[in-house]
């Protein structure tokens, strides 16, 4: 018997392709949702940073500005700052709202707090669909605004504020981000986002002929905007702080840099919202690079991962004044 054809396989940048055969593709749902979560956290074993570089690590707990449950954060600074104050680069994690953990990002986050002096801060958010919008937002707002609030104690510079988020954790921060450009307590200064989830609506449009076939699909789109916004995807009243997707006006975020793999199922909703930051007169950066992207980390010596990372640090480096 042969085996189905791929439609979208030959997009894929060869050097990241047997990334593939790695991570298996599945559609999630409620009956599925548990044991990928078991299988996620298996595939990411509790790393210790401070044996890997010179850092720092601290948990903490901070309380919600909303009167919600406590906030965990994790706290990874440089051993030797570089700076009397630091930046500060807040992470959102991945894995479609409904999935994930910091645990992801430790070694970037060190990596990062290492080579340029960041007080590296992720956030725990509560997961839907356990826990609906606006739980996610409000999480992730009280653990920045908790950071603001407590920049001597934590030695960070408030006039240099990172804020970034891959996949579902694109999203949260897209939207975190609108809404704090509209409660005016603090500011951002620059705004990361990679493969960004904005967008309630893909997961109800019709199939893209190249887009979502490998690793996050549409059937597993759906069931990650319908967990955490509660209803189906696709109604016209939808918060934008929710789906940033949906925001009338883009303008006032701080400078952008986002990428997408060219065969990401986010790839439309990427370039749309990229067209109306510009429209709006947002400074954006764009990257488009061959395949799905959220393999590049798994290849970070291949030549569109490099380009990538290249790009991004610059971005970041550039919009915080540090170059």
């Amino acid at each position: 018997m042969n085996e189905p054809t791929s439609r979208s396989r030959h997009l894929i940048d060869q050097e990241i392709i047997s990334a593939i055969e790695l991570i298996p593709t599945t559609d999630l749902s409620a009956a599925t949702l548990m044991e990928a979560r078991k299988s996620q956290t298996n595939m990411m074993p509790q790393i210790d940073v401070t044996q890997l570089f010179p850092v720092t690590f601290e948990e903490r707990v901070v309380p919600s500005y909303f009167g919600g449950p406590d906030i965990r954060i994790e706290i990874i600074k440089p051993r030797q700052p570089k700076y009397s104050k630091m930046p500060l680069y807040y992470s959102i994690h991945g894995g479609g709202m409904v999935m994930g953990s910091p645990v992801g990002e430790r070694q970037s986050n060190a990596a990062l707090a290492v080579q340029h002096g960041f007080c590296c801060v992720s956030v725990y958010y509560r997961l839907a669909p356990e826990h609906i919008q606006p739980s996610q937002l409000q999480d992730c707002y009280s653990g920045l605004k908790w950071c603001i609030e407590h920049a001597e104690e934590l030695g960070i510079d408030t006039k240099k504020v990172a804020l970034a988020g891959s996949s579902a954790g694109g999203g949260l921060a897209a939207g975190l981000a609108l809404y704090i450009r509209d409660q005016k307590e603090f500011d951002i200064h620059h705004l990361r986002l990679r493969s960004p989830m904005l967008d309630d609506r893909t997961s109800i449009l019709p199939d893209h002929p190249y887009a979502g076939e490998f690793v996050w699909t549409k059937k597993s789109n759906y069931f990650g905007w319908k967990s955490v916004i509660g209803h189906e995807p696709g109604q016209e009243e939808t918060n934008e702080y929710y789906v940033p997707a949906r925001a009338k006006s883009l303008a006032g975020l701080p400078p952008t840099y986002m990428s997408i793999g060219s065969v990401d199922l986010f790839i439309d909703e990427t370039l749309l919202f990229a067209k109306q930051l510009a429209f709006d007169g947002v400074l954006i950066e764009l990257q488009v690079l061959p395949g799905y992207h959220h393999l590049a980390p798994m290849f970070p010596n291949a030549h569109f991962s490099q380009i990538g990372a290249t790009s991004s640090e610059y971005a970041l480096l550039k919009a915080l004044e540090l170059l």
